[in-house]
C-alpha cells in the first residue's frame, strides 16, 4: 500500500492568480524516504498541508495510509506526525511539558510517554533544554522540539516541511541521524519537503521536483538523471602538470569529459595508460539533485522519470603497477 498517494491534486487561493498546486500526481510507498524539493514558492508547504488536513484541496484527491486527510482527520493524526514550522509549541509549558502534553493528546501512556519523550531529547541534543520554554530556545532547538513532537507517538507516517534557508549544521545532522533511525528501526514512512536539495538526497530514495506548483518529475536519482539527459562524467586525475587526454576539460583539479555510461571507464584508462599518462585516479562523477533539479528547469520538461534505481558512484580500479602514487593507492571516490 502506499503510504501518501495524490492523483491529479489542486490547491487555488486566488483565482486571479496561478494555482499554487496543479495537477500533482505523487505516491510514497509504505516504509520509503521521499523528498519533495523545490525553490521558495513552489507549492511544497502547500502539499503539506493538504495532506496534513490542514487546507481542503480545490480539486483532486489525495489520502494518506489510504484515510482521507479531510473526512478521516481524527483517525488520521493518531498515525501521522506533522512537523510544520507553523506548528508551535506552547510558550506557557516547559519543552517537557509541552512533549507530555500532545503525547497525551495521542493517548500514550505516561509511562511509555516519558521513555519515548527522553529518548527523542537526548537523540535530539535537548536534554539540557527540557526544563526551558519554547520562546527561550534558539532557532535550531525549536527545529528539533517541533521533531520530537511530530514523533513523539511513533507515527506511521512522518510528514516535514524544511522551510527558509535550511537548517545549522548541528541540528541539520542531528535530524538526518533521527530520521534515519526512525525509518530504519520503525519502519516509518517519510516525505520530506525542502529547498536543500544536497540534504533530501543524503537520506531519501525517491524525489518530486516541483517549480510553481508543477510536478516536472518524479523518480529515482538515476530515473531523474537519465529522464533530464543529465550526463555522468568519467573522471581523471593525472601527475601535476601532464596534458590531459583529449577531449577532456580540468576542474578541480581533475581531468573530466562527459560519458553516457560507465562501461565506458575502462576504454578510457587504457587509452590514458597507452598515452603514457601518469593515471593516479579513474571515477565516475554522479550529478547531483541540484544540477538534475536546474536540468529539468532549464528544458522545462514535466513528465515522470524512468524508474531506474539509483546506484552508488562508482570507482575504477586502476592494475597494479600503473600510474600509482609512490607507495599509495588510487584516491577514493568522490561521496
Amino acid at each position: 500500500m502506499d503510504a501518501i498517494a495524490a492523483f491529479d491534486l489542486t490547491k487555488s487561493f486566488d483565482p486571479a492568480q496561478p494555482p499554487a498546486l496543479q495537477g500533482i500526481n505523487l505516491a510514497v510507498p509504505e516504509g520509503s524516504a521521499a523528498a519533495c524539493v523545490g525553490r521558495a514558492g513552489s507549492g511544497k508547504t502547500t502539499l503539506v498541508r493538504l495532506l496534513a488536513g490542514l487546507s481542503r484541496a480545490s480539486s483532486g484527491e489525495c489520502s494518506v495510509l489510504g484515510l482521507s486527510p479531510v473526512h478521516e482527520g481524527a483517525r488520521l493524526h493518531s498515525m501521522m506526525g506533522v512537523a510544520l514550522d507553523s506548528a508551535r509549541l506552547y510558550d506557557s509549558m516547559s519543552l517537557w511539558d509541552n512533549l507530555r502534553f500532545f503525547a497525551g493528546a495521542h493517548q500514550v501512556s505516561p509511562g511509555q510517554a516519558v521513555e519515548r519523550i527522553s529518548f527523542l531529547l537526548r537523540r535530539l541534543n535537548l536534554w539540557e533544554q527540557r526544563d526551558k520554554r519554547p520562546d527561550r530556545l534558539s532557532t535550531g532547538d525549536l527545529v528539533r522540539a517541533g521533531l520530537c513532537r511530530a514523533l513523539v507517538h511513533r507515527p506511521r507516517v512522518l510528514l516535514v516541511d524544511e522551510e527558509g534557508a535550511g537548517m545549522d549544521r548541528e541540528t541539520a545532522g542531528l535530524v538526518q541521524d533521527l530520521l534515519e533511525y526512525v525509518l530504519a528501526e520503525e519502519g516509518i514512512s517519510l516525505l520530506f519537503c525542502t529547498q536543500n536539495m544536497n540534504y533530501a538526497q543524503g537520506f531519501c530514495q525517491r524525489f518530486a521536483l516541483l517549480d510553481k506548483g508543477v510536478l516536472l518529475a518524479r523518480g529515482t536519482l538515476e530515473g531523474l538523471r537519465v529522464g533530464g539527459g543529465v550526463s555522468l562524467r568519467a573522471a581523471l586525475r593525472l601527475r601535476e602538470g601532464q596534458p590531459g587526454p583529449e577531449g577532456f576539460f580540468q576542474e578541480r583539479g581533475l581531468w573530466q569529459r562527459l560519458i553516457q555510461g560507465e562501461d565506458e571507464m575502462p576504454g578510457i584508462i587504457a587509452r590514458t595508460v597507452g598515452q603514457g599518462l601518469d593515471l593516479y585516479e579513474a571515477k565516475v562523477i554522479r550529478p547531483g539533485l541540484e544540477e538534475i533539479y536546474a536540468a529539468y528547469l532549464a528544458g522545462g520538461r514535466r513528465r515522470e522519470a524512468a524508474p531506474y534505481e539509483q546506484t552508488a558512484q562508482t570507482r575504477t580500479e586502476i592494475p597494479a603497477g600503473q600510474g600509482r602514487e609512490p607507495g599509495g593507492v588510487p584516491g577514493p571516490a568522490e561521496g
